[in-house]
């Protein structure tokens, strides 16, 4: 998972937090690589190595055909990925620090007020729209089925893959010839199936349509309605990571789905406090509002009674980074546990995570966090048994966290299971209870935190609904040793569930992410282990038994594994309510299911892996029964995040994209998208002059580049110079290939510097020779040549040498147009801009000049997009992210700026006029038509060119966030990358025009011209010519379409008339000027016939 946005948020308290995360020193460079991670772990943006274990050496695959499959498995990987071998997890700080920049920069806190204000001005901002003549409908281009190629996989098989699942709910009828299913994506919204267990796979219907965001956190099948049509979800995905989106409320369904409602879940008035301080305000409104809610239960004997538990989300996710979240000092609704007994109209608080449980975050042992989890007593009635428990992440404070029960319905608290580590509050705890048949209420526990000091165990108590339960921990009792020690590695507050399905409680399902180091060796991952005797052994489910063992001598020794397995990071697992040995299991990587048959393969773990020792012992319990098969169920299910898209100059669509956890994918109009490259996609690009070379990112400031049209086997690393720098960088740091053909090789990437390689990386030859991305450091010495381009000393754009103000952290766009010759523009994440008159020269001659010190209006915020003028380098239009309401002096959102190099002065003009204030998070321009579009957390907007009115851009595009636009001009064509709902495209109005003129006549009359311009069809374009005085005519066969673009040029037409019946041939030229603005075009009929040896002219402009 290293290549994604799942970092977890620390507190976030003062801008102090803008330091830059720097990249780490490379290692040795004999050092031995470590095992490579699956198709998400390939991330190279950290090289050094942790303290722990000496990695195991790659295998030696030589040059075996089907060699870099192996390598794929056995490449050079992170030490983050040695994290998650070793337990020490991910980074918790890092995505808070940048989301901190991103939405609450420069204040310390996002005041509740502005979400309410965003939600409120985009509420009318949608009636204001829904009046106006509509500008286009948009389509989704997929993926709707997203396919990893063989070489890309562990396995060495195709794999069919989705975005990221947050939960599952299953009807309590379903059977083999009816089976219905719903899936809940983390930005993608709820797909329904009614053929779940179709042997040819099911068939997807998108159902959630009507919500108010498509981030979900829970779904589940109202117990009392016999009939499963009752559903409840709860929006916002609170798995704690950077692109975890907070949700808008909760909603319910009556008729399987087909319809919701949004319930009021009024809470307050109440008192609002900070998390460890004091009084904040007063609250009344939805409870969920701007939170994510983690879980439903619903009484089995009162359909109207409710308990939710909600935690923290963030708000906005551009290309470059993630959302945000803080605690603010302003009224907003509590994150915790809430209980209505109306149905869901309004509700209680009830606990905040710590003791006492209504001190509403004031108690140091209150989560910081939220509750995670909450469950009834099999037992409950509401009357004489009121049991509830809930688990909590920790407060500020030892002592917090873990699980705990109330057995008045939520008025008092008792921990009856301590956090592994309440000094830590990534401490995560997951838990199921079952009832016993003599009565008692038996509670599994899984808990895990970032991995040290202690690895995540897994406990079991039988007797919890009294007294103080004692729990064992079956972890350390199991024999052999080590089948759930360190589960969820280091990524517990992310990946873990505990599952033990009704009716059965012997049987436990245990799921967290991939043991990157035990992988093909003593155990197939341990992603979803599987127990049948409560919990005292465990088999592995991970990898399904559909083949016999890789002959000896092939590719892949010493890793026989099946075609078929599970995604590394683990979300949400249900069982068939008739067999429990049946399941569907949501990731990372989409959903699987279980055939619900078993094979023992044991034998693979004498040979050909060749254990000895308690490690053949673990082995051989744990493949001693897996999954007879495991099916991809992903086709159809369009969810995938994506963060950009790229498009090829030479044809629009030929698109790319980056992608979270699930790599790079691109189409040629197909609905399905072949996966380019592994790992965490951030941006991508392709050559201006040769779409067959191109680059992506990863995360950090690792990229590769392509020379072989996108070959998944011929990626090159070529971020060599930029990982082994000091400086820091956005998650996914900006860059840009030069849009000039003519400059084609050039391609910009921005960390706290500019840096630049103008050809591509370096030498093909040499990179595809010694720098191949699956078997090489991304910092190794000679693979790319990028340069930092500015004055010697003062590249850092970030740094004190530009000023002292608006300092810290990194750079966050960067911006070229096509025709010009020198100009760039850069932007950081601190709100200052820069342009560059001469990028193209030598390196240390570059001048960069900071231009938002010139003018006050200019906001100190995040910016996420730089659209530059075609006509005018020294102009372009700037998006930000933020709020007004942190900057009041310097409000706005989009900004038209123009730089005088003579005054050295800017112009910065507000264009936001009717936006709600809420972030920006892209920013496209039609040349064309001069109309702006612009990406938010809810859809895309447009500013028709010379109006003051923001409006909704286009229809049939679901409430999903944008981080990504990218426009095809000449196309007619714009494309939206979604967070969670894959890649949309919006077909532009077509630009027509039509005009006429006349000249001097052969015999003293006038001649006529009139010319007609499409520039979405050229084939309509054309041209006509008469002198009826001389008998003269013509018809151009055809006219090249002249688009504005804001670039002088001309176009000849030619054609054949006639002349007092003599064939004439004829000359129109169209001019295509610089000073003729948008939807205008200058038509020049030139040399056209001669009257007496004299030529004659005529112009005329088409509006």
């Amino acid at each position: 998972m290293t290549r994604s946005l799942r970092q977890i948020f620390v507190l976030l308290a003062a801008p102090a937090l803008l330091a830059p995360v720097m990249a780490m020193a490379s290692p040795p460079l004999n050092a031995d690589p470590s095992p490579k991670a699956s198709n998400d772990l390939k991330a190279r943006n950290d090289v050094s190595q942790p303290a722990g274990p000496k990695p195991e050496p790659r295998v030696d695959v030589g040059n075996h055909p089907s060699a870099l499959k192996a390598q794929a498995q056995y490449g050079v990987s992170a030490p983050r990925e040695m994290s998650d071998k070793n337990g020490t997890g991910e980074d918790p700080t890092r995505a808070a620090a940048e989301d901190f920049l991103h939405r609450a920069y420069p204040a310390a806190d996002l005041p509740f007020s502005a979400t309410l204000n965003a939600i409120a001005g985009f509420n009318q901002l949608q009636r204001n729209t829904a009046g106006q003549a509509p500008v286009g409908t948009w389509s989704l281009i997929g993926p709707s089925t997203a396919n990893f190629p063989d070489i890309l996989t562990f396995s060495g098989e195709e794999y069919t893959t989705s975005g990221r699942i947050t939960a599952l709910a299953i009807d309590p009828n379903c059977s083999t010839g009816s089976c219905r299913l719903w899936v809940a994506a983390a930005g993608g919204g709820i797909w329904r199936t009614t053929n779940a267990l179709s042997s040819s796979g099911p068939s997807w219907q998108f159902v959630s349509g009507s919500f108010a965001t498509n981030a979900i956190g829970s779904l589940i099948v109202d117990p009392t309605d016999a009939s499963g049509n009752t559903l409840y979800a709860g929006t916002g995905e609170p798995n704690a990571s950077g692109d975890s989106e907070a949700g808008m409320g909760l909603y319910k369904s009556t008729d399987g789905g087909n319809t919701w409602t949004q319930l009021a879940a009024t809470v307050g008035p109440i008192t609002t406090l900070s998390p460890g301080t004091g009084p904040n305000g007063t609250y009344m409104g939805n409870a969920f509002l701007g939170r994510s809610i983690s879980s439903i239960v619903v009484d089995p004997a009162n359909a109207n009674h409710l308990y939710v538990s909600s935690a923290r989300g963030v708000r906005g996710v551009s290309s470059v980074t993630g959302g945000v979240t803080s605690n603010p000092t302003t009224p907003r609704p509590p994150f915790g546990l809430f209980e209505s007994t109306n149905g869901g109209a309004t509700f209680r608080f009830i606990w905040d995570g710590g003791t006492p449980a209504n001190t509403l975050g004031s108690a140091p042992t209150a989560s910081i966090r939220g509750v995670n989890h909450v469950e009834l007593d099999p037992g409950f009635n509401g009357g004489t048994n009121k049991t509830v428990y809930a688990a909590a992440f920790p407060g500020t404070a030892p002592g917090g966290g873990g699980v705990w029960r109330s057995t008045d319905g939520g008025t008092t608290w008792i921990q009856i299971k301590m956090a592994l580590n309440s000094a830590n509050n990534t401490d995560r705890a997951e838990f199921a209870v079952t009832k016993l048949p003599n009565g008692d209420t038996r509670m599994y526990v899984g808990v895990g935190n970032t991995g040290s000091p202690t690895p995540a165990h897994f406990y079991r108590s039988d007797l919890v609904q009294t007294g103080v339960p004692v729990f064992t921990d079956l972890t350390a009792a199991q024999v052999p040793a080590g089948q759930t020690i360190n589960y969820c590695t280091g990524q517990c507050w992310y990946d873990n569930l505990v599952v033990t399905p009704k009716g059965h409680p012997d049987i436990v399902y245990l799921g967290g992410s991939y043991q990157y180091g035990e992988y093909g060796g003593k155990s197939n991952g341990r992603g979803v282990v599987l127990s049948t005797d409560a919990g005292m052994s465990f088999t592995d489910m991970t990898w399904d038994a559909t083949t016999d063992p890789t002959p000896a001598g092939s590719c892949c020794q010493p890793n026989p594994i099946s075609p078929n397995g599970l995604h590394p990071d683990q979300h949400a697992l249900v069982v068939s309510p008739s067999d429990p040995s049946l399941f569907f299991e949501g990731s990372d990587g989409g959903l699987v299911r279980s055939s619900g048959g078993f094979s023992d393969i044991s034998s693979q773990c004498t040979s050909p892996r060749m254990l000895t020792g308690a490690d053949l012992l673990l082995c051989q319990q744990l493949l001693k029964r897996v999954p007879t098969q495991l099916i991809s169920l992903n086709r159809g299910l369009s969810t995938l995040q994506f963060q950009s898209v790229s498009v090829a100059a030479d044809n629009s669509k030929h698109v790319q994209g980056g992608t979270q956890d699930n790599g790079t994918f691109e189409t040629y109009g197909s609905l399905t998208w072949p996966q380019e490259i592994y790992g965490d996609g951030g941006q991508s690009g392709f050559n201006a002059g040769n779409s067959y070379l191109r680059f992506n990112t990863f995360t950090g400031q690792a990229n590769d580049a392509n020379f072989q049209n996108g070959d998944p086997s011929k990626w090159v690393i070529i971020s060599a110079p930029i990982i082994s720098s000091p400086e820091g960088a956005q998650f996914y740091p900006p860059i840009i290939a030069d849009p000039n053909p003519a400059r084609a090789g050039s391609i910009f990437q921005g960390s706290q510097s500019v840096w630049r390689t103008q050809d591509w990386g370096g030498n093909k030859a040499y990179l595809e020779a010694n720098c191949p991305e699956f078997t090489t450091s991304a910092a190794q010495p000679g693979c790319g040549d990028f340069v930092q381009i500015g004055p010697p000393g003062a590249t850092d754009l970030t740094s004190a040498a530009y000023g002292a103000t608006r300092t810290g952290c990194c750079m966050a766009a960067i911006a070229r147009r096509a025709a010009d010759t020198g100009t760039a523009w850069a932007a950081t994440s601190t709100g200052r801009v820069f342009t560059s008159t001469n990028v193209n020269a030598p390196a240390a001659t570059v001048v960069w000049t900071r231009i938002d010190n010139t003018a006050i209006p200019s906001p100190g915020r995040f910016i996420t997009g730089i659209v530059v003028d075609p006509a005018n380098a020294n102009h372009a239009w700037i998006s930000y992210s933020g709020y007004n309401f942190n900057t009041p002096a310097q409000p706005g959102h989009v900004f038209d700026v123009t730089w005088n190099p003579m005054t050295m002065m800017a112009t910065w003009t507000n264009i936001s006029y009717n936006l709600p204030d809420f972030p920006i998070t892209a920013l496209a321009r039609d040349d064309v038509t001069g109309d702006l579009y612009a990406g938010s957390d809810f859809t895309v907007m447009r500013l028709p060119f010379g109006k003051t009115t923001w409006g909704i851009a286009g229809s049939g595009l679901p409430m999903v966030e944008v981080p990504g636009l990218t426009i095809v001009p000449s196309a007619r064509v714009l494309y939206a990358a979604t967070h969670g709902r894959s890649v949309w495209r919006l077909t532009l109005a077509c630009e027509s025009a039509d005009g006429q003129g006349d000249m001097p006549g052969k015999n003293g009359g006038k001649a006529s011209f009139s010319v007609h311009e499409n520039d979405c069809n050229e084939s309509g374009d054309s041209a006509n010519f008469n002198d009826p005085s001389s008998g003269t005519a013509f018809q151009s066969t055809k006219v090249t379409s002249v688009a504005y673009d804001g670039v002088a040029h001309s176009v000849t037409m030619t054609g054949l008339g006639t002349n007092n019946g003599l064939p004439v041939a004829f000359t129109i030229v169209a001019v295509d000027s610089t000073l003729v603005p948008p939807g205008k075009f200058s038509i020049t009929l030139s040399n056209a016939y001669t009257d007496s040896g004299n030529l004659l002219d005529g112009s005329i402009t088409l509006h």
